[in-house]
């Protein structure tokens, strides 16, 4: 661990819960020109299918709550499981007394996605007001949670993008423990190593293997030049017929 990386750490998850202080990343180039692409999950949920690696998770699993209509980058990630006991005793006991947002977000570096495992933790929120200010000074991209938000109001006005799998007004503290920083976690069922490229928009979600980013990257801007072709074609043709002949004469002439 570097003395960077120290000073970024509240301390709340013991460092031997931490996997691994640091993950791939790829050149944040390719992220700007994935971006580019229109309806962009759509087209890496294409490329994935193509190349055989990866998934999707539909909008109505993890939905966007709050920022920017489309994000990308690498994962950072939290997996949480259940304190057990009842919120009394734990709090008598000072277990579970603060989550562990705030150290993943010091391992975090600019541009990375906050991936937060609370699928076993039960229907509590991971994540408010707070904890996504803290984020976005990190410089976190974005944060996807497979378990629930709450301060809904509040994280739109701060803006920073939040995907997740509900919203609940009751709180994890108390009930949840971190169990792991920057391990493998699961968003509705698909593995995500950290390093592995997250990106979503409002139809979902796609986990891109780290190792494949690159591949998924030149088969979504191919795709979008055949398809400014077709987009093309559609504007100049004055019906169907005339549609049909010119895409007919295009895969002639190719």
């Amino acid at each position: 661990m570097t003395a960077d990386v120290h000073s970024r750490l509240v301390g709340t998850v013991p460092i031997e819960r931490v996997a691994r202080f640091s993950v791939p990343r790829h050149d944040p180039a390719l992220v700007a020109r994935l971006l580019t692409v229109p309806d962009v999950t759509s087209a890496v949920a294409d490329a994935l299918d193509e190349l055989g690696v990866g998934g999707a998770i539909p909008g109505h699993r993890l939905s966007r709550v709050a920022g920017a209509a489309a994000i990308c980058g690498p994962a950072a990630t939290l997996r949480y499981a259940s304190l057990g006991g009842d919120v009394g005793s734990n709090r008598a006991e000072r277990r579970g007394l603060v989550l562990g947002d705030r150290d993943l977000y010091g391992l975090a570096e600019t541009g990375d996605i906050a991936v937060v495992d609370a699928s076993a933790a039960g229907d509590f929120a991971v994540l408010g007001a707070l904890s996504a200010r803290w984020a976005a000074l990190a410089g976190v991209a974005a944060c996807v949670v497979d378990g629930t938000v709450r301060d809904t109001a509040t994280l739109r006005e701060v803006g920073l993008p939040i995907w997740s799998a509900g919203r609940n007004p009751a709180c994890g503290r108390y009930r949840l423990e971190a169990v792991e920083l920057n391990g493998p976690v699961t968003l509705s069922g698909l593995l995500v190593r950290p390093g592995d490229y997250l990106v979503a928009d409002d139809d979902g979600v796609c986990v891109v293997p780290h190792d494949a980013f690159p591949r998924v990257v030149e088969h979504c801007l191919a795709g979008l030049s055949r398809e400014q072709e077709l987009v093309g074609l559609l504007g100049d043709a004055v019906n169907l017929t005339d549609l049909v002949r010119a895409v007919r004469g295009r895969q002639i002439a190719g």
